[in-house]
């Protein structure tokens, strides 16, 4: 009777552990967050066609923004779309616009109709709290499955080598599969923290997964609202890791940064003094932990910023200064006062074949003419060649765009022309 007594008291106590507050603190009830979440999560519908002809569908997830219907998603759920439509928490499924996505971080910002909706927008966090370890929920369509959700912890921070080198991804072991793409990634306060993007490898179950940080989508989505687009900082270096054989032979204090390998001619960090062999270890302040650092915080300054970079030459302390452009775009780089955009044209250098078939030793060639720009207006097409704009000899892009900010509050340029019938003058009325 004493053994039995004994083997029930221990048993009682082995549930009470079970059951105890200290236990259930452990593993959280998600429930109510669910709840709070779901309304604003979508599943994300698109047609894709090329040359004309439907050749399939694909999808995935979003969340809502703001009550006025913008949802942030991935650029490669809706890249390459015909159509777009969103299916919202209750049902009902609505066509939406893109209002700009961006390849290089993977952000995309699309907007439905509110006319007669009420919608319910998510609450934005910032991933600089988010703690390695800390509970997260993955919420999306995985597998066109809507409305699904799973859970796991933050695994790590700033994760490079894995996809964009502009993006320091949140790696987490939450579950997140093929649709789950532009899906929120949730702590436990209700605040949306990443934008799930990929797997590390779709084809084996690894229980790696990663997500946008909050604070960049949240940047490119407002800057996507505003332009379009993303304009970005750009230093024109090429880089890679600082090994502990280059900490050894210059006696650094500590393996981090980035070795300089190819500096662009005429660039920021050219003229900055920079040189192949240099090792950048800060930028504006910012400690570059590993060379994949390098571009995402040169990525986050404005064009025409100055920005400070302390790093070593041959292992003695330096530093630089580099007023930045910004980053290449369709194959050229456009300084921060560009005032391309009004001429409604897109620009490239010309080809050696290009100056031999037309006779021009100068100039620029139109890539792209916006319909119904300034310079359709007057009659500019694409392959036309621009050699003058006011008098001023323009002999490449960089002197194009740098002739385009000297008269930036013009109300008319007097532009050359060549084509293949001849040269001729323009006059484009940007008023």
């Amino acid at each position: 009777m004493k053994k039995n007594l004994i083997l029930i008291t221990t048993a009682a106590w082995l549930l009470s552990l079970l059951v105890s507050p200290a236990k259930a603190e452990r593993f959280p009830d998600f429930t109510k967050l669910v709840e709070e979440i779901q309304p604003s999560v979508v599943s994300i519908k698109v047609d894709i066609r090329q040359r004309g002809r439907a050749i399939g569908k694909a999808g995935g997830s979003g969340f809502i923004i703001d009550t006025k219907g913008h949802i942030l998603t991935n650029h490669h759920v809706v890249n390459n779309s015909d159509r777009v439509s969103v299916k919202l928490h209750n049902g009902r499924e609505y066509d939406a616009k893109i209002i700009g996505s961006d390849a290089l971080t993977d952000v995309a910002l699309i907007k439905i109709d509110t006319d007669d909706l009420k919608l319910k927008s998510v609450e934005l966090g910032s991933s600089r709290d988010l703690k390695v370890g800390e509970w997260v929920l993955a919420f999306g369509a995985p597998f066109n499955l809507e409305q699904t959700v799973t859970a796991g912890i933050v695994s790590a921070k700033g994760r490079g080598g894995v996809g964009s080198p502009f993006v320091p991804f949140i790696q987490t072991d939450v579950a997140i599969n093929s649709g789950n793409s532009g899906g929120p990634l949730i702590n436990l306060a209700g605040e949306v923290v990443g934008i799930n993007s990929m797997i590390y490898n779709p084809m084996v179950s690894t229980g790696l997964s990663f997500s946008i940080p909050i604070d960049l989508a949240d940047s490119v989505g407002q800057q996507l609202a505003s332009n379009g687009e993303v304009i970005r900082g750009y230093l024109g270096v090429r880089y890679e890791e600082v090994d502990a054989g280059m900490v050894d032979y210059f006696e650094l204090p500590t393996v981090g940064g980035a070795l300089i390998n190819h500096v662009e001619p005429e660039s920021p960090a050219a003229k900055a003094g920079i040189k192949r062999g240099d090792i950048i270890t800060e930028i504006d302040g910012n400690r570059v932990k590993n060379h994949q650092d390098l571009p995402y915080f040169i990525a986050q300054m404005e064009p025409g910023s100055n920005v400070k970079l302390n790093g070593y030459r041959n292992g003695k302390d330096t530093s630089f200064t580099a007023k930045l452009v910004a980053r290449e775009f369709n194959g050229r780089s456009i300084s921060a006062e560009s005032d391309e955009n009004r001429l409604g044209i897109e620009v490239k250098n010309i080809g050696n074949g290009a100056r031999q078939q037309l006779g021009i030793d100068t100039g620029v060639i139109v890539a792209k003419v916006e319909p119904g720009s300034p310079a359709q207006r007057s009659g500019i097409s694409q392959g036309d060649v621009i050699s003058e704009i006011n008098g001023v000899e323009i002999g490449n892009t960089n002197q194009f765009y740098k002739v385009l900010n000297q008269f930036k509050t013009a109300s008319k340029l007097l532009v050359l022309i060549t084509s293949q019938s001849g040269s001729d003058y323009r006059v484009i009325y940007l008023k």
